[in-house]
């Protein structure tokens, strides 16, 4: 089978790195190819397939016809795009081309009928695909791959909790910061973005610079070394697809709490989730448990995360999507 990602993103983050481990699986059996702007391509895995271009509006028809003759060259049977922006590039020129066509909705989203058109349409949560009338199937995100050949850290002296993500307003972060006052904990959290100053300011206003620190987004490999550390993670988002970092730290056997977003509630016992973008419910849940993990026994959960969300288990879904699309040609 031939397969074709298409990503058109200035950033190399989590949904690249998402297309760089699933396109790095599914060629271990199929010819697979990645189409993505100048911007990141070099960021992809040097052993895949990865073709260049300029990033373009949505609504460049010269590009889009540039990119036409480049996938009709590739003559895929598989092109899967990632994000809303490929998704309506691709239903432009689908038509014309002779293959079939997935889309993986990574994150809530306000629109969601450009999505409508792909033959395969897939949602990283349920929550991703509340809006979709088509069908649309649930297969989750996995952990990082890479953590399989790292031996799992030993939590016997924790010292910090963590958080980890985008300093953006969805991520919750300033909520988390004001819940922290009167928590007798230290904090990391870390990552990078617009919103790193003002985090930082309203950390110095509420005078909680000797216990919360903002760490620079640090390389995935690296993360292994605060998960080895970490007493807890928590997940303060507002909204969110996954959250895959939750993901890596159940893996590593790293307790979580965290609002009820994304697949956490498949995960979660309800005592460990709070109400999304309510300061109050995540404030009492960090005082409840922040200090306490250690007292519950969460390895049911840690087991059924490596299993479940693995790359191996999850590729193998997205394959067999592919095959029952094919077979309706």
């Amino acid at each position: 089978m031939i397969i074709l990602h298409l990503v058109m993103s200035n950033d190399f983050a989590g949904i690249e790195q998402h297309v760089n481990e699933l396109a790095l699986k599914q060629m271990e059996s199929n010819e697979v190819h990645i189409i993505s702007t100048n911007e990141i391509a070099h960021q992809f895995n040097q052993n895949l397939n990865v073709i260049s271009i300029n990033n373009f509006g949505r609504r460049s028809l010269f590009n889009i016809y540039k990119l036409f003759k480049i996938i009709k060259k590739l003559n895929p049977h598989i092109i899967h795009t990632h994000g809303s922006k490929t998704t309506q590039i691709i239903k432009i020129i689908k038509p014309r081309l002779n293959a079939k066509y997935a889309c993986t909705i990574h994150g809530i989203k306000s629109k969601t009928n450009i999505y409508e058109h792909a033959d395969i349409i897939i949602g990283v949560s349920d929550k991703t695909i509340e809006a979709i009338k088509n069908k649309a199937l649930v297969i989750n995100n996995w952990w990082n791959p890479a953590y399989k050949e790292l031996s799992i850290p030993d939590n016997s002296k924790p010292k910090f909790s963590i958080a980890i993500g985008r300093l953006e307003k969805v991520k919750g972060f300033d909520q988390l910061i004001k819940s922290w006052e009167g928590v007798d904990s230290k904090l990391l959290i870390i990552g990078s973005g617009a919103e790193k100053n003002s985090l930082n300011q309203l950390i110095e206003n509420l005078k909680l610079s000797h216990k919360i620190e903002i760490v620079d987004e640090v390389p995935s490999s690296d993360l292994v070394n605060y998960y080895k550390q970490a007493s807890v993670l928590i997940v303060s988002s507002l909204r969110e697809g996954g959250p895959r970092v939750a993901l890596e730290a159940l893996y590593m056997k790293v307790p979580v709490i965290s609002t009820d977003v994304g697949h956490m509630n498949k995960i979660l016992p309800k005592e460990f989730l709070a109400e999304p973008n309510n300061q109050t419910a995540l404030r009492e849940l960090i005082v409840k448990y922040v200090n306490k993990m250690y007292l519950f026994d969460q390895s049911s959960i840690f087991e059924y995360v490596s299993e479940e969300f693995s790359l191996e288990s999850q590729s193998k879904k997205i394959l067999k999507a592919y095959e029952k699309a094919l077979s309706r040609s």
